[in-house]
């Protein structure tokens, strides 16, 4: 037995036993980075989903009411989550339609689906980074920064997804898109 590594298995020589340990040692920083991986993955969706799927579950219960099971709740939340997606698309549909006729109109749509899809979530990352400072530290450079920060991030990260200057949209939702390019054509 090796008294300086108590935790070696019996005729484990010592090259065995640091070669176990490094397999280990790799094994678990794969499994936190696959952790932080899916931590950040959901951290995405709530951004870019979240806000949508809140006020689609805020117009379920005012549909609904309170007293209706959470089954239907959720089943009609992700119904109206999915009607707002398609106006998005529609106004997304209208903007590239205006843009390729040379209209400057299409810039009132932008500016309304990027203050709805981009400048609220950041906001409310913002806050959420804000929020994580005492009510001494806000005022500090550092949580200024910071929250400033993760607004712009997430600002070009979901103005990245949504690409409302080029002419795509998810299968789902081309339907939709296909109106709003109709409609102003």
């Amino acid at each position: 037995m090796n008294w300086n590594n108590i935790d070696t298995n019996p005729g484990e020589s010592e090259d065995e036993y640091e070669a176990r340990k490094s397999q280990e040692s790799q094994s678990a920083t794969g499994i936190l980075f696959a952790v932080f991986a899916i931590f950040i993955f959901i951290l995405k969706m709530g951004t870019i989903f979240g806000m949508f799927f809140y006020g689609g579950f805020l117009l379920s219960q005012k549909f609904w009411g309170d007293e209706t099971s959470k089954f239907k709740i959720l089943g009609l939340a992700l119904l109206f989550t999915y009607v707002i997606f398609c106006v998005i698309y529609f106004i997304k549909g209208i903007i590239i339609g205006l843009r390729s006729k040379n209209k400057k109109f299409w810039i009132l749509p932008w500016g309304i689906c990027v203050l709805l899809c981009c400048i609220v979530p950041a906001f409310v990352v913002k806050s959420v980074v804000v929020s994580m400072y005492s009510l001494t530290e806000r005022q500090g450079i550092l949580c200024i920064v910071l929250s400033w920060g993760a607004f712009i991030f997430c600002l070009l990260y979901t103005y990245s997804i949504y690409q409302f200057n080029s002419a795509t949209a998810p299968k789902i939702l081309h339907w939709s898109y296909t109106w709003g390019l109709r409609l102003s054509s």
